[in-house]
């Protein structure tokens, strides 16, 4: 019998740990959850705004999931409701982390514009940034050279950007 209360007294001694653990993490959750997705927003428009200009907001915003790294769809305009292209938010990963960026299109020339990053988990996410996303910003290096230090990373990217490509040509052809 001694050894029966002892077990009832542990599972109700764990059973509360597991409880108050799950209040704290749903309360946190109650907490920051708005604050994370505003956050979110900013950055996308950060992004927008770094790839198309300060004068550019969003006109409209398409969830898909008929892609592989493709999640949203943006139409962008300046102030005046020019239409200046599209931005693409996709996500991707690799064994060396999480990938999410703005992948940017220019309407007037149906050219690449620019990607900016949203989120960059990668083991080597300093290189990367530096030795091949920055490059292709200005134009220094072509979206298929991969090979900067952080070769899995930029053919991940690479990988969304060539995706986005196919995206915004179907769309321009209709």
């Amino acid at each position: 019998m001694p050894k029966m209360k002892h077990y009832i007294i542990t599972s109700i001694t764990l059973g509360s740990i597991a409880l108050a653990s799950a209040l704290i993490i749903g309360l946190t959750n109650m907490v920051t959850r708005d604050k994370i997705a505003q956050n979110e927003v900013k950055k996308v428009n950060l992004g927008i705004a770094s790839i198309f200009g300060d004068d550019s907001k969003v006109n409209n915003e398409e969830k898909t999931d008929k892609y592989k790294y493709v999640n949203v769809i943006y139409t962008v305009s300046a102030r005046d409701d020019k239409m200046l292209g599209y931005c693409f938010k996709v996500s991707g990963s690799n064994m060396y982390g999480k990938i999410s960026l703005l992948v940017g299109f220019s309407e007037s020339s149906h050219a690449f514009s620019g990607v900016y990053m949203i989120n960059d988990e990668q083991t080597y996410a300093q290189t990367l940034e530096e030795n091949y996303v920055a490059l292709i910003n200005k134009g220094e290096r072509n979206i298929d050279d991969v090979k900067c230090n952080a070769t899995y990373g930029a053919t991940l990217i690479k990988n969304m950007i060539d995706e986005s490509t196919e995206v915004v040509n179907s769309i321009w052809k209709d």
